[in-house]
């Protein structure tokens, strides 16, 4: 279409012939206005079309004039929105001031024929934001450097390979990096939207040999001309095309980087990253997992299948991961990993990092991670330089491809250059030099020689190292083998191993006599003298162990110990007396109270190494973070992670313990949950923060923030009692104007909390800190209300993340504000405006349900917000996220539209109760249809499109077990494909396998066990599938999952058992966790899929 052509045409024949050039002959498609990507000259001769038709103010032409008004306006936003968000800019372009009237007229009229909607926000239809939406991304923000969107499509491309695996979504990815964006872009649809950008980049450097083409843009043009039409900027300006080939050579590199991470990549290994502005330095460690692995233990020894991960650094707890379950295996059982990368901030470098599989508290299984330990202070520490990171690649003598590293030397370290260093030397807290070279360096100590060469062609880091059995207590050297370790030289190494000499306490190693035992510092070195590696541990015996008896009676503390016969032993403790007897010691006490921890020494006496052993006190303690008894009678759920209960039995055959949580509610049926656990020589010790999911779960079965979990510890007496709760204390208010943080059951007020509040009406508003008033210098727990909380409202007050106390969020209303009962609400904001727990309560749950099927409701965005903003707090404070729970149908379409992950909807389960089962099948295939009709309206390309939906799918069999044999019944919701199986001959035969796996198992839940048996004998399911469990105790375990696939199949209600709904939401989970892979998922769903194809053939 040529600039002249264009300037005589009218709005209507412009149309014509835009539409045509583009193959549209039936009319527009229904996609967003930047996907049809109008050129320069289309562009010029729009405006000047324009400027003559809005003058000559033609009726017959309205509709055609306000098309190209629209059409314009989102251009001209696309091409040069400045920040102002306003008319003017595209006004001033046209020479024309329209009233707000034409704007709401011509744009109404003009997204018509285009067969688009308006957009409803807060305030009511956005018609400026919507033309703005529709114009795609912004291209001079895009290209700036002052703002993040630059930012976040680089940020994507580096973090990209963290969506592997169908863990996470681009989009959700990109959530993280919003910081950098003008507040008015953080929104789904930008993330959207860049999101699309980073997949469609990543996609072609996959598809294409683009990483040495110096223009990418100009290669992709010659072998796919239709490349660029994915992309939501202008790519016919040469500054535009320039940013992308950027953009490609990231990907490409990118791509290159993580292809040679996966060839060289091994379970359980892990890479460090330096960050921090030096000399203030931190490290994060980045671990790889499997996608699953078999864990060697035997699975009658499981009471339940539902396992808990943590990450430890030597004995401190890190980080929580996710919730697992346990799958029968032939070596063991198969757990599955949500996240095979995880990262880690470390804390104390020098101890090695751990991931313990637990089951109630106790580790069944610990993986440690190779090379986790630095001794930084021992050994040079160098980092080479990988997309904007440093990377500790050596902590030795190495050859590196790079011309430039960053290297910390312990302080003793003498360094010469070969060239002079690029960056002066920085010495941080430790003492440590930080150095910065572009040439080859030699590092020098009293004993050490470190050789660093740059610019090797070829040359790569095949680093050393040291295999063994690790003895798992707390000790020192942090790193304590059973048996002496093994070298190894992975494939690649540029050494033999007969060019290596080991030394052991500066001694040569000689591994075929027997090598010493105790505190080893290990030295590797080449023949040149080179220090190849450098490590410090411990060595014990191989079949190592201990055991610890309590007193009882007149006898005293023991300390056992095996196959340490010919080492030097030392208890070390205060207030103890020591007494060597047969196979360890006795140990008296001289002090009126027992110690919490003794040391015992193992090994010569100038090198030992140190075990810290609890001491066997007879009965149950509860032990802080720093590892002392303690005698509080309450704790919230934050103040878990840390607190341990060490158990002890005094008794030579050992003893059972039993644990109870009951909760305390005003319900009459209080879900109640028993652990039993066998304690033998050794104490155990059960780390609480493992019980926190089953303690949501039960919290959320009322809906009362103030009820309380209360936990007793018996064997045949009583031992112990814990008061266990949401919150570390409430807000009491004291008039309007102010309020104090005190106790949750008295009203003691606490000092030292921290106060955030936030506008319910509008999450995505920075939060207000609230400023404790202080006497003298020092807190007295009360915070005043600021002027913006007295005249508008309602908000939330709540503890900010760092806050020492997490007290329960409190709902305030400014004494002036009144809302009409009668006022119409059209939004989730103005839905949490105008709330009110009596007044108004179920304003929240009519957006929710109008939510349920309209993708582009404003309501998404809130709950995005939600997400991102406040993802510290429980969910159950805020009214929208328990309202959604009650809401099926929306929580279906939520999954797809917030693109929530595994770890997200395993916290929805947690923290609300909820059990994805109870959402029909049919909701979930109409929600499913919603969100491929909604995101294809988006105007991505449609690969990237049905990729994403697949996605989505994928996603929801690893949340929902009822898709398993359902076919393609998610995308059609048609079931007349599916094939009834025989239940009477499968079920039967999978229930004696569920009895032979567990057959060790006198533990077997049977809560609502006489109810469902009894429901299940009234429905139409063969005989023999109604008489499936053939002894009491299993019936529950045996029909839940028959139960829930009715539920699921929208044949039941969860109500039909005459059950509460509290109860039943806790017992249910507690059942299905039992078994849930090798029992409850695969008969569940089964039953969904007899039940359907049941339903077609009748």
């Amino acid at each position: 279409m040529t600039q002249l052509a264009a300037n005589h045409l009218p709005a209507k024949a412009w149309l014509t012939e835009f539409l045509f050039t583009r193959a549209l002959f039936k009319g527009p498609s229904g996609l967003p206005l930047y996907s049809y990507h109008v050129t320069e000259d289309e562009y010029a001769g729009l405006a000047a079309m324009l400027k003559k038709s809005l003058a000559a103010d033609s009726p017959t032409q309205e509709l055609y004039v306000a098309a190209c008004f629209c059409l314009f306006v989102s251009e001209n936003y696309r091409r040069h929105y400045d920040g102002n968000w306003s008319w003017q800019g595209p006004e001033s372009r046209l020479g024309v001031a329209l009233t707000p009237q034409q704007h709401a007229s011509l744009t109404g009229k003009g997204l018509g024929y285009w067969r688009r909607e308006v957009r409803t926000r807060e305030q009511g239809r956005d018609w400026l934001g919507t033309l703005f939406t529709e114009g795609g991304l912004p291209w001079p923000l895009l290209s700036s450097e002052s703002h993040g969107f630059g930012r976040a499509v680089r940020r994507g491309i580096k973090h990209f390979y963290r969506t592997e695996g169908h863990r996470r979504t681009t989009a959700d990815l990109l959530a993280d990096f919003e910081d950098g964006l003008p507040l008015s872009f953080r929104n789904l649809e930008t993330r959207t939207l860049l999101a699309g950008i980073v997949d469609q980049l990543m996609a072609l450097v996959d598809r294409y040999p683009i990483k040495d083409e110096t223009d990418p843009a100009a290669y992709l043009d010659r072998v796919d001309p239709h490349w660029h039409e994915a992309f939501p900027i202008p790519l016919d300006e040469t500054n535009a095309r320039h940013l992308l080939n950027e953009w490609l050579r990231d990907a490409g590199i990118k791509r290159q980087e993580r292809k040679e991470a996966l060839a060289k990549a091994k379970a359980f290994t892990c890479e460090h990253i330096q960050q921090g502005q030096l000399p203030h330095w931190t490290v994060v460690t980045e671990l790889n997992l499997p996608p699953d692995t078999v864990l060697p233990i035997d699975p009658s020894s499981l009471r339940n299948t539902r396992l808990e991960l943590a990450y430890f650094e030597g004995e401190t707890l890190l980080e929580r991961g996710p919730a697992v379950y346990a799958q029968l295996a032939e070596q063991g059982v198969k757990i599955r990993f949500a996240n095979v990368q995880v990262s880690l901030r470390r804390r104390h470098l020098d101890k090695p990092v751990s991931l313990r599989v637990m089951e109630n508290g106790s580790t069944v299984h610990t993986f440690v991670f190779e090379n986790s330990a630095l001794d930084f202070q021992d050994v040079p520490l160098v980092f080479e330089c990988r997309a904007d990171r440093w990377h500790l690649v050596a902590t030795s003598s190495c050859k590196l491809v790079s011309s430039k590293v960053r290297i910390r030397a312990p302080e003793r370290f003498y360094v010469s250059h070969s060239m002079p260093a690029t960056a002066p030397v920085i010495t941080d807290s430790e003492g440590g030099q930080w150095i910065e070279a572009t040439g080859d360096l030699v590092l020098k100590d009293e004993s050490e020689r470190y050789e660093i060469l740059l610019a090797q062609p070829g040359a790569d880091v095949a680093p050393l190292v040291l295999t063994g059995v690790y003895a798992l207590y707390e000790c020192s050297p942090s790193t304590v083998y059973l048996g002496w370790p093994t070298l190894e030289l992975h494939g690649g190494s540029p050494y033999h191993r007969d060019e290596l000499m080991e030394y052991a306490n500066g001694r040569l190693l000689d591994r075929r006599n027997a090598p010493a035992l105790g505190a080893i510092n290990y030295t590797v070195r080449s023949r040149k003298g080179e220090t190849l590696l450098r490590r410090r541990f411990g060595v014990l015996p191989r079949g190592f162990e201990l055991g610890l008896i309590p007193a009882y009676g007149r006898r005293p503390a023991r300390l056992l110990v095996k196959n340490a016969d010919d080492l030097a032993l030392q208890v070390v403790g205060e207030g103890l007396v020591c007494t060597r007897s047969e196979g360890g010691y006795q140990m008296d006490l001289s002090a009126q109270h027992c110690p919490q921890a003794f040391t015992l020494q193992v090994g010569p006496a100038a090198e030992p190494v140190q075990l810290r052993l609890p001491f066997p006190y007879q009965g149950a303690r509860l032990l802080d973070a720093n590892n002392q008894p303690v005698s509080v009678k309450a704790l919230n759920l934050a103040e878990l992670v840390g607190y341990r209960l060490q158990l002890s039995s005094g008794l030579p055959q050992g003893q059972m313990f039993y644990l109870q949580f009951e909760l305390i509610c005003q319900e009459q049926s209080r879900p109640k949950r028993m652990f039993a656990l066998r304690v033998g020589q050794m104490p155990a010790v059960l780390n609480l923060f493992s019980y926190v999911a089953d303690l949501q779960t039960m919290l959320a079965a009322v809906d009362e923030q103030d009820a309380y979990v209360h936990l007793t510890i018996e064997t045949e007496q009583p031992l112990m009692q814990l008061d266990i709760r949401r919150y570390g204390g409430r807000v009491l208010m004291e008039e309007t104007t102010a309020f104090y943080v005190c106790g949750v059951d008295s009203t003691n007020i606490l000092d030292g909390a921290r106060a955030e509040a936030m506008r319910l009406s509008d999450p995505r508003q920075s939060p207000l800190q609230l400023i404790e008033k202080t006497s003298e210098g020092v807190g007295t727990g009360c915070f005043a209300i600021p002027q913006p909380m007295l005249v508008d409202g309602p908000w939330l007050i709540y503890p900010s993340k760092e806050s020492p106390i997490q007290f329960r969020p409190q709902l305030y209303l400014p004494a002036c504000m009144s809302v009409p009962a009668d006022v119409q609400v059209r939004s989730l904001h103005h839905a949490a405006q105008v709330f009110h727990p009596i007044h108004r309560p179920e304003v929240i749950d009519e957006q929710i349900s109008a939510m349920a099927t309209d993708f582009g409701h404003s309501g998404w965005q809130y709950l995005a917000d939600l997400k991102r903003q406040y993802a510290h707090l429980p969910l159950s404070s805020f009214e929208a996220w328990k309202a959604l729970a009650r809401n099926p149908q929306a929580l279906g379409l939520a999954i797809f539209r917030l693109e929530m992950d595994e770890a997200f909807c395993a916290r929805i389960a947690d923290e609300l109760a909820l059990m994805w089962e109870t959402v029909p099948l049919p909701m979930w295939a109409h929600a499913y249809q919603v969100f491929a009709e909604g995101i294809r309206l988006t105007g991505l390309p449609a690969e990237l499109v049905d990729r994403l939906v697949k996605d989505r799918a994928i996603v929801l069999r690893y949340i929902v077990s009822g898709f398993d044999y359902v076919g393609n019944y998610l995308g059609t919701g048609d079931c007349t494909e599916l094939k009834r199986l025989p239940a009477e001959e499968i079920l039967p035969m999978w229930y004696q396998d569920l009895r032979r796996l567990h057959a060790a198992n006198s533990d077997w839940p049977n809560v609502l066990g006489e109810a469902l048996a009894s429901w299940v004998e009234v429905q139409q399911l063969p005989r023999r599938v109604k008489a499936m469990s053939l002894t009491e105790y299993t019936d529950a375990v045996t029909y839940l999952p028959i139960f829930m696939a009715y539920v699921t199949a929208g044949k039941a209600s969860v109500n039909d058992l005459g059950i509460p709904t509290a109860y039943f939401k806790f017992a249910a989970r507690w059942l299905a966790d039992f078994d849930r892979h090798g029992w409850f998922n695969p008969v569940h769903a089964f039953t969904v899929s007899y039940l359907l194809a049941t339903h077609t053939d009748s």
